[in-house]
């Protein structure tokens, strides 16, 4: 794309709100990555997921016990590991300024977007929430002045249909328009469960959005109410078995003595075959709160969220003022097989519901020619609960010889409150070097009622009662806790020259603490705030007539009390073993550290070629990881170290975990994509490709004392190999005709070209217990064709469109590339 209409060819600046004000990316001291709403089209990112491809430092999983639609985000090695109400994730996404507090919502349709922004680091000054790892920013596009939209469909393999549409009415000159957006996706299963005869990883979403603009004329005041709500369905997730292990209870030795599981093992012959049972039967009448029904069941996903939001910004005096209200609903529920053999060895149904309000209030300006400032506060409230009802080796009574196994109900109900305050300037010594400051202090109040049952004991909630006295019948305990802290950013930045940006800065943020929720956690303290400092050297630099763009970052973190799983034995009264489950802790202290490089280029007219680079690596300070276990010790261990544990014969023991890798931390990413634009006797030709490639990843590893039996410690060995996912890399491409008259758009798709298969996560935490592992498949090869119809001003088809900020600050909607 031009710079102008006869300079040479270059890459156009973009503008992003990264810092809660409008600025360019190319003078903005943040990492970040800004993608455009041609470059999420090009690079078919349709929804969170796809962000992966895009931007260093950001690894998305998906695939999970609890269901199919969470999205679980790391930023720079700050992972996601719990999907649960009660805790916040470490990366934060924001759509129009509004927090989406819930994973479950990450999987929401990405279609009509002014931009989106990749904030790599600890974020807590300015945005609503603190977050210790970064922040994914979407920003919708807003009504416009011009009667105008655009019809697509698309369709391709596994019966793959697609249908969008966009439609923008001014109703009042320019001063009161309205947009509605639609989009329905549906495709077969990527792969098939032969045991029911039935598909999976299937889905079949509806999105719908609507935004109402009014702008009065001769006013500095703004108002836009904005609605949206999203379902998707899908009829299971795909879970391969990844290992099997005869010797973790007399149960599944039994099953195996009968029926060889070996030969479901998960392999490359048969990689989108699946076997799996989940429930056959339902719990006892009572017990399931009303979310299960009579009969056997085939697996399910299920996803509704809705929300609105009220957005009015203008002036008092040299004062900007905006205020963002808004709701936020999810309620996600799925029953998924967690064993992927025909055996019912696992399966378990699980709901999460979220209602958030939440109120913003921002005041901006400047004072004088050389300061200015942002400050405000933020306030929340949110109310869910969480439950889950697992079924372990096809039964909910208990049976010996392991009257541990059996029915078991978490169920609980949450309340989140947070309230900020911030503030954060700008000072600029001279034409050149600027000065930035920033404070933020929240106060975070959490509260939830524990409501956990199991089978045994007369179906009463056992091991809490045991653990805290405080449970009443039946089986409810409330529990509260109150947390506050600062977080703070200072940086300098200095424009070097011309076309060199340069930049320095540190910040600290904090990510709330909160409860677990999983029988048995009666016994486990809250767990608290997760906080980051860190340091960044960012370089952006242009040249070539803005035909070659370096954007370079390195970074140096902090982290301490780190939110990871951490195993603890729970023996209920009655049981002739513990039970190994898993809590959120905090647990010791990590330093993280890399650089990020990002380049785009323009060789010659309509060529465009970008690539991104993250070198990540980072361990956990010695000595600071450490957690209990309870067991019953090899001959002749010395154990003098140990307490006696609960159950007969058992210790428990300190276990430093600290030489574990850390979490969705990949220590090598890239990308790189090639964007070339033709012109034809037809119209534009454009043809697109691109290469993603994320190294190796570890979910959930383990460390098992050495004193405990040769087969536990081999187990674990196993569960450590199969939770770290191999490297892998996707190519997919895009080739498009654009056509001036009729504005029509015609173009082929292809996604993983040449059928990779690989997993995207896994899940071996049942292997030392239950005796399985499963890994979560990631998609097949598929491929589409489509046909975009727009309508309006011609400036609506071009994908340069530009778009005017409050300071006059151009913003383009970018051809492609990575800025």
């Amino acid at each position: 794309m031009a710079a102008d209409q006869t300079g040479p060819v270059g890459i156009e600046d973009i503008v992003v709100t990264a810092r809660r004000t409008e600025e360019n990316i190319q003078t903005t001291p943040v990492a970040v990555t800004a993608l455009s709403t041609e470059m999420i089209k090009q690079a078919q990112v349709g929804d969170v997921a796809g962000l992966q491809r895009t931007a260093p430092s950001l690894s998305i999983a998906t695939g999970a016990p609890g269901g199919s639609g969470f999205v679980y985000i790391s930023i720079r090695g700050m992972p996601a590991l719990n999907p649960g109400v009660a805790n916040d994730p470490s990366v934060a996404t924001y759509v129009d300024g509004v927090y989406i507090p819930r994973p479950s919502q990450g999987s929401a349709d990405l279609i009509d977007l002014q931009r989106v922004e990749v904030l790599r680091g600890p974020q807590g000054t300015l945005f609503g929430r603190n977050t210790t790892g970064g922040a994914l920013n979407i920003v919708t596009a807003n009504p416009t002045g011009d009667f105008e939209g655009q019809f697509r469909i698309q369709g391709g393999n596994y019966d793959y249909r697609n249908v969008d549409a966009v439609l923008n009415v001014p109703l009042i000159g320019d001063e009161l328009a309205a947009r509605f957006v639609y989009d329905f996706v549906d495709h077969d299963g990527y792969a098939r469960n032969l045991t029911s005869n039935s598909e999976l990883k299937d889905r079949n979403s509806h999105y719908a959005r609507a935004k109402l603009r009014w702008a009065p004329a001769g006013s500095n005041w703004s108002a836009t109410l904005s609605g949206d709500y999203n379902i998707i369905k899908d009829h299971g997730q795909f879970a391969g078995l990844a290992a099997v292990n005869p010797g973790a209870s007399a149960a599944i030795g039994a099953i195996n003595a009968a029926t060889p599981l070996a030969p479901y093992l998960h392999s490359k012959a048969h990689w989108y075959d699946a076997y799996g049972i989940p429930f056959s039967t339902n719990p006892p009448v009572g017990s399931n709160y009303g979310f299960l029904t009579a009969g056997g069941r085939n697996a399910y996903n299920r996803l509704e969220a809705y929300g609105g939001n009220l957005t009015i910004d203008g002036e008092i005096g040299s004062v900007t003022v905006k205020s963002i209200s808004a709701y936020r609903y999810s309620n996600a529920i799925g029953l998924n097989e967690l064993d992927g053999t025909p055996a019912q060895i696992l399966a378990a149904e699980s709901a999460y519901k979220s209602d958030q309000y939440s109120q913003e209030l921002q005041f901006s300006g400047e004072l004088g020619d050389r300061f200015s400032y942002i400050l405000g506060g933020y306030y929340s409230t949110e109310s869910g609960r969480e439950s889950s009802v697992s079924q372990t080796f096809g039964s909910f009574a208990p049976a010996a010889p392991a009257p541990n196994f059996g029915f078991g109900l978490n169920y609980g109900t949450v309340k989140n409150v947070s309230v900020g305050l911030f503030s954060q300037g700008y000072y600029r010594l001279t034409d050149k070097i600027r000065l930035t400051g920033g404070v933020r202090w929240t106060w975070d109040k959490r509260e939830v009622v524990l409501l956990n049952r199991t089978n045994l004991a007369a179906n009463t909630c056992a091991a809490e009662l045991v653990s805290n006295p405080g449970f009443v019948a039946p089986c409810s305990l409330p529990r509260s806790v109150r947390y506050n802290y600062p977080a703070w950013t200072a940086g300098v930045d200095m424009e070097i020259t011309d076309s060199l940006f340069a930049y320095v800065k540190t910040s600290a943020a904090s990510k709330a603490g909160g409860f677990n929720m999983r029988n048995g956690s009666a016994a486990t303290p809250p767990f608290k705030p997760e906080k980051v400092r860190d340091v960044e050297l960012g370089v952006k630099f242009s040249t070539l007539d803005n035909r070659l763009r370096i954007n370079a970052a390195a970074f140096h973190s902090w982290q301490s009390d780190v939110q990871r799983n951490a195993s603890d034995c729970i023996t209920p009264p009655g049981a002739l073993a513990c039970a190994t489950t898993q809590f959120l802790r905090n647990s010791g202290d990590a330093r993280v550290y890399g650089g990020e490089l990002e380049i785009s280029a323009v060789p010659w007219e309509g060529m465009l070629l970008s690539g991104n680079l993250a070198l990540l690596d980072g361990k956990y300070v010695s000595g600071t990881f450490v957690e209990q276990q309870q067991f019953v010790p090899v001959a002749g261990a010395n154990v003098s170290d140990c307490v006696a544990g609960t159950a007969a014969g058992s210790v428990r023991c300190s276990v430093d975990r600290s030489d574990e890798a850390l979490p969705q931390m990949p220590k090598k990413q890239f990308g790189i994509s090639a964007t070339q634009k033709v012109p034809t006797p037809f119209g534009e030709l454009s043809i697109y490709a691109n290469y993603a490639y994320i190294g190796k990843q570890n979910f959930g590893l383990f460390t098992a004392d050495p004193r405990r039996a040769q087969a536990y410690r081999d187990a674990i060995a196993i569960a450590n190999r199969i939770n770290s996912i191999p490297e892998y890399g996707l190519l997919s491409g895009r080739i498009a005709l654009q056509i001036e008259d009729p504005n029509l758009e015609l173009s082929i798709f292809g996604r993983n070209i040449g059928g990779k298969k690989y997993v995207t996560r896994a899940f071996a935490d049942q292997l030392p217990t239950l005796g399985t592992a499963i890994d979560y498949i990631g998609d097949p090869f598929t491929w589409g064709i489509g046909a975009t119809f727009r309508f309006g001003p011609k400036s609506y088809a071009r994908s340069d469109r530009l778009w005017r900020s409050r300071n006059g600050l151009a913003f383009v909607q970018a051809p492609f590339g990575i800025y």
